[in-house]
C-alpha cells in the first residue's frame, strides 16, 4: 500500500475576476497554522497591452473545464511530490470576462520554509501556463479581439 497522499479534484475556476478580499481571506485562514513559516503568492492581472494600435480592455477566458481540472490535479500531485514539506496549495483562475487591471490568476502555497513555497509556486504557474487548456480572447478598445498566446 502506498503512503503517498492523493488529493481530490478541486475546481480552480471562478466566474469573473478574483476579488482581492478573497486573497486576504485566504491568508487570514492560515493564521492559526503554526507549522507554516512562509507563504508565496503569484497573482496574474490583465494588462492593457497595445495590439495593432488598440488597447486590451478585457480578456474573456474559456477552458476545457474537465480536461483542465484533470491536468491540474496531476500538477498538484507533482508539486506535493517535489515539495513534500508544503502544507497547502491553492489555485484559482478566472473564466468569463475580466477587465484590464483586475486579477485573473492566483497560486498560493504555504510551507514551513520560504524556499519550498517559492519554488512550488513558480513551478505550478509555469505548468499551468504550459499545460492547461485555458484560452483568453483579448477584447480590444476598437471592438475587435485577438486570441491570447502565452510567451
Amino acid at each position: 500500500m502506498s503512503s503517498e497522499k492523493t488529493h481530490k479534484v478541486k475546481d480552480i475556476f471562478v466566474e469573473g475576476s478574483i476579488d482581492p478580499a478573497f486573497i486576504a481571506t485566504s491568508i487570514t485562514k492560515h493564521a492559526t497554522r503554526t507549522d507554516i513559516g512562509a507563504h508565496e503568492i503569484f497573482l496574474g492581472q490583465v494588462r492593457s497591452d497595445i495590439i495593432d494600435g488598440s488597447n486590451v480592455v478585457a480578456i474573456e477566458y474559456t477552458a476545457y473545464r474537465d480536461m483542465a481540472l484533470e491536468r491540474m490535479t496531476a500538477i498538484r500531485e507533482g508539486a506535493f511530490a517535489q515539495w513534500p514539506s508544503m502544507t497547502c496549495l491553492h489555485v484559482h483562475h478566472s473564466l468569463g470576462n475580466v477587465q484590464a487591471g483586475e486579477l485573473c490568476f492566483m497560486v498560493f502555497a504555504s510551507a514551513p520554509h520560504r524556499v519550498a513555497a517559492r519554488e512550488a509556486v513558480a513551478w505550478v504557474v509555469d505548468r499551468i501556463k504550459a499545460e492547461l487548456p485555458i484560452f483568453g480572447r483579448e477584447v480590444l478598445s476598437d471592438a475587435t479581439h485577438v486570441w491570447k498566446t502565452n510567451a
